[in-house]
C-alpha cells in the first residue's frame, strides 16, 4: 500500500513537471507564430497602400496614359450629329459602311486586290502607321482572307448617307472636301451638326497591334451625348417614304403632308431625287435634281388660286356665295379670252360660287375677279402668304411671284382670276394657304422641329405677321382671315370633293380640296402643271380627331384631278391607317 501510494505521487510529480514545461514551448510557439504573421502582413499592407495609390489616387493620369498609347487618326469618320424623324428613326446614319485597318507592313499586293474587289478606298492620315479603306460592299470570303491573311482588323459603321436617302433635300448633303454642309438641314443646323473630331480610339499592344475583340470609338473632346449635336426633325419616316414612292413615276413633282393644328411638317417630298454619295455626278449635269420642289421652285398656281379669289370676294363684302354668273363655254374679259376647260360644249350655264368651286369653272371666276378687282385679289394673296418666304432662314427658299398692282393693268384680270399669268407659287406656299383655311382662318407657324416646345427651324408668318427667324417662337396661330370667310371656303372644298373634281373617288374619311391645272413651260415645251390641295379628318384610338393638310404638286401631267388627286388619295388612306405614328 505504502509502495502503490508512491508511485502515484511520483506520477503526479512528473505530470505537473511536464505540464510546466510543455506550458513554456506553447508560449514560445505562440510568440513565432505572432512574428511570422506580422512579417507576412507588412508587404501585404504596403501592395494595399500601392494599389490605393494606383486605382484611387492616380486612376485619372494613368488612365489618360494608358489611352494615349492606342489613339489613332483616321480621317473621313462620319462624327457629324445625326438629323432624325419624329419617332427617333435616323434620316442619316441609316446604312453602314465596313473599315479594314491593316498594319502597313502587312500590307501585300493580294490584300490591295482584295480590297480593289470590294471598291475600297484609303482614308488613313498620311503619317498613320496603318492603312484604312472604307467601302459599302461585304463579302464574306473576302472578308476572311483578309483577316486571316493580311491580320486586317475589319469594323462596321454607320454611313452618313444611303444610296436611296430618304428626304434628301431636306436634310440636304455635305461639301466632301471639307465636310461642311452647304444644302438643307445640314446647312442650317452646320453649327451643331458639325463634326468635333475624326479620331478613331482603337486598342492596341505595346507594338502597336490591334488587339481583337475590342470595339472602337470616335474621340470627342467635347464629350457630347449622341444626342446633344443631333437634330429631331418634326418628319415622319414612314410617311416620308410613302409620299416618295407615290412621286416614284413622276419625272418632277412635289409632296407635303402637315399637322393643321400643330403647324408641324410631317412629309417633304422632292422629286427627281438623288444620291448625296455621288454628288459631282448631278453638279456636272445639266438637271434640277438638286432642287427642293417643295420651296425651291414656283410654278403658276392654275385654279387652286380660286381660293384666294373666293377669300378676297367674301372679306370684302363683294359678293355671297349665291352670286350667279354665266358660263358659256368661254368668256373674254378686257380684250383676253379665256376659255372654260372642264364645261361641257355650251358651258355650264348659270351658276353660284358653290358649283363655280366644285367646277371650276373658269368662267365665272373671270367675272367673280372683275367685280372684286385685281388689287383686292392681289393683297388678299399677300395676306395668305404668297409671294414672300415660308421658310425664313431655310437655304434657297423661292418667294414666289405675286405682281405689285402698280405693274399690272387691266387686261391682267383674266389670267390673276384663275391663277396664270406672272402669278407664281411653291408648293409650299400652297400648303400654308390651305393650313390657314383648314385652321379656320388662323395660320399655325409650321415647324420642321419636333415637339411642342421646340424652337423652330424655320416658320410660317402668315398675314403679314413679319419676317420670322430662328428662334422667334410664336406658337399661336394668327387669324389671317375671318372665321366665317373660312368656314365658306370650307363648304366651298368640300363641294369639290362631293360633287366636284375630287367626286369620282370614294372617301372613306372627311376630306376638303380644289384641284388646279396651269398651263406652262418646261423645256421649252407647253405643259400642264397639275396641283390637288386639301386636308382631311382622321379619328385616333384614343377618340381624338386630327387634321392633316396635304399638297401634291406634279410637272408636266394630265390635270389636278388626273394626276394628282391620285396620289391625295392614296396619302389621305396611309394616314388613315398609321395616324399612331404621326
Amino acid at each position: 500500500m505504502n509502495e502503490n501510494a508512491s508511485n502515484a505521487k511520483n506520477t503526479v510529480r512528473g505530470f505537473i513537471f511536464f505540464a510546466k514545461g510543455g506550458g513554456f514551448t506553447m508560449e514560445k510557439n505562440r510568440k513565432r507564430v505572432m512574428t511570422a504573421l506580422l512579417i507576412f502582413m507588412v508587404p501585404v499592407i504596403a501592395l494595399t497602400c500601392r494599389l490605393f495609390y494606383i486605382q484611387i489616387l492616380c486612376h485619372d493620369d494613368f488612365k489618360e496614359a494608358a489611352t494615349s498609347q492606342y489613339e489613332m487618326a483616321v480621317e473621313g469618320m462620319d462624327t457629324r450629329g445625326q438629323i432624325y424623324d419624329r419617332n427617333m428613326k435616323p434620316l442619316t446614319g441609316g446604312s453602314y459602311q465596313y473599315y479594314y485597318i491593316i498594319k502597313k507592313e502587312r500590307m501585300t499586293p493580294e490584300c490591295e486586290n482584295l480590297l480593289a474587289l470590294l471598291d475600297g478606298s484609303q482614308i488613313a492620315a498620311a503619317d498613320s502607321d496603318y492603312f484604312v479603306y472604307r467601302t459599302e460592299t461585304y463579302n464574306d470570303e473576302i472578308n476572311d482572307k483578309l483577316k486571316n491573311g493580311c491580320s486586317a482588323y475589319v469594323f462596321r459603321s454607320r454611313s452618313r448617307y444611303s444610296a436611296s436617302q430618304p428626304a434628301c433635300h431636306l436634310v440636304g448633303y455635305l461639301n466632301q472636301s471639307e465636310k461642311r454642309g452647304v444644302s438643307g438641314l445640314e446647312n442650317l443646323f452646320e453649327e451643331k451638326l458639325k463634326a468635333d473630331d475624326n479620331t478613331l480610339i482603337l486598342m492596341a499592344d505595346a507594338a502597336g497591334n490591334i488587339l481583337p475583340g475590342a470595339a472602337p470609338s470616335v474621340k470627342n473632346s467635347k464629350r457630347l451625348s449622341e444626342t446633344d449635336n443631333s437634330v429631331v426633325t418634326s418628319i415622319e419616316l414612314g410617311l416620308q417614304k410613302k409620299c416618295e414612292s407615290l412621286l416614284a413615276d413622276v419625272c418632277s413633282g412635289a409632296c407635303l403632308v402637315t399637322d393643321a393644328a400643330s403647324g408641324e411638317i410631317l412629309a417633304m417630298a422632292s422629286v427627281p431625287v438623288f444620291d448625296p454619295n455621288q454628288l459631282s455626278g448631278y453638279l456636272t449635269q445639266d438637271s434640277d435634281c438638286l432642287i427642293n420642289k417643295s420651296l425651291q421652285a414656283a410654278y403658276p398656281p392654275g385654279s387652286v388660286f380660286k381660293l384666294v379669289v373666293a377669300a378676297a370676294a367674301l372679306e370684302n363684302g363683294v359678293c355671297t356665295l349665291s352670286q350667279e354668273y354665266e358660263c358659256s363655254g368661254e368668256i373674254e374679259a378686257e380684250g383676253v379670252t379665256v376659255s372654260c376647260s372642264t364645261a361641257p360644249e355650251g358651258g355650264h350655264g348659270k351658276i353660284d360660287m358653290n358649283e363655280a368651286m366644285a367646277k371650276s369653272c373658269n368662267c365665272y371666276f373671270v367675272q367673280l375677279g372683275q367685280a372684286v378687282g385685281h388689287e383686292k385679289i392681289l393683297e388678299m394673296a399677300c395676306r395668305l402668304g404668297l409671294g414672300e418666304e415660308v421658310m425664313k432662314d431655310f437655304p434657297e427658299e423661292n418667294s414666289g411671284y405675286v405682281p405689285y398692282v402698280d405693274e399690272t393693268v387691266r387686261q391682267d384680270i383674266s389670267n390673276i382670276s384663275i391663277g396664270q399669268g406672272r402669278l407664281l407659287a411653291t408648293p409650299l406656299q400652297v400648303a400654308q394657304l390651305t393650313g390657314i383655311i383648314a385652321g379656320g382662318g388662323a395660320g399655325s407657324p409650321l415647324r420642321l422641329l419636333a415637339g411642342e416646345g421646340a424652337a423652330p427651324a424655320s416658320q410660317v408668318v402668315p398675314a403679314g405677321a413679319g419676317p420670322g427667324r430662328l428662334g422667334e417662337v410664336d406658337s399661336a396661330a394668327r387669324q389671317v382671315i375671318s372665321p366665317q370667310t373660312a368656314s365658306t371656303l370650307q363648304n366651298l372644298m368640300q363641294s369639290v370633293m362631293t360633287q366636284g373634281t375630287g367626286s369620282y373617288v370614294k372617301w372613306t374619311v372627311p376630306v376638303w380640296g380644289k384641284s388646279g391645272t396651269a398651263e406652262a413651260t418646261l423645256h421649252g415645251e407647253e405643259v400642264k402643271d397639275c396641283w390637288f390641295t386639301g386636308f382631311c379628318d382622321i379619328d385616333t384610338a384614343e377618340g381624338e380627331t386630327r387634321r392633316f393638310v396635304i399638297t401634291v404638286f406634279v410637272e408636266d401631267g394630265i390635270s389636278g384631278s388626273a394626276t394628282a388627286l391620285p396620289v391625295f388619295k392614296e396619302i389621305v388612306e396611309y394616314l388613315n391607317t398609321h395616324v399612331s405614328d404621326m
